[in-house]
């Protein structure tokens, strides 16, 4: 089962509004199959089965992001399973269909789905839950846990976030605000405490858990507002 954060506008990629979907993974694999075809800019359920099938895979799918949302590091991620599965490996998503889950693509995603994984290290992406903020007049703690050590971080900014999904499979997604860490390095309970705010003020905030292969789960975006 998988809980949907409630839609936000946000910056994607600096230049273009866009609405992000972003689920709480509780699962470790995806089970539902795919029935549609998908194409980068597609955002709806289908693309969270997607990811979350491309996330068991961390040479397939490093940023292990469940977002909905069919991006650069997607299209990237669907491109490796295509080339590893060989069903295509050059040209692009209109002549070849290298890069979009068309037919094929689709057809052999549904019967992995059904079956053991491929010949492939299947790692997971780390399980967020339990996110809290407490709110004082010029301090906010936010508190959540993972099922497995994690480094934790917040993000936050008076402003709505902006988030790069396309800087490269590998690399951390681009968040802009500023940063705290939980202390006390990778671990499952975390406490993250911002200081500095401004009375009665909104903040936007995310959460992101990175586990020490480089999986990542985000909670994005909500916000809190601080006391008066």
């Amino acid at each position: 089962m998988k809980n949907i954060i409630n839609r936000k506008g946000l910056i994607y990629g600096g230049a273009v509004m866009a609405t992000l979907f972003v689920s709480l993974l509780v699962i470790q694999s995806a089970s539902a199959m795919i029935t549609s075809q998908l194409d980068f800019g597609d955002q709806n359920g289908e693309v969270t089965e997607l990811q979350t099938y491309l996330a068991t895979n961390a040479s397939i799918y490093p940023s292990g992001l469940v977002t909905g949302y069919f991006g650069a590091l997607t299209q990237a991620g669907v491109q490796r399973f295509q080339t590893a599965q060989g069903i295509v490996s050059s040209g692009s998503p209109t002549t070849t269909g290298y890069g979009r889950v068309g037919p094929q693509t689709m057809a052999r995603i549904n019967s992995l789905l059904g079956s053991a994984p491929g010949p492939f290290y299947w790692d997971t992406v780390p399980v967020l839950s339990a996110v809290s903020v407490q709110t004082a007049q010029t301090s906010a703690t936010i508190n959540w846990s993972t099922n497995e050590a994690t480094q934790g971080q917040v993000y936050w900014a008076t402003t709505p976030l902006q988030f790069n999904e396309a800087t490269g499979p590998g690399q951390t997604p681009y968040v802009s605000g500023a940063l705290a860490t939980d202390a006390g390095g990778l671990q499952t309970n975390h406490i993250v405490t911002i200081s500095n705010l401004q009375p009665n003020t909104l903040y936007y905030y995310l959460v992101r858990a990175i586990d020490s292969a480089g999986n990542i789960s985000i909670v994005w975006p909500t916000t809190f507002l601080t006391r008066p």
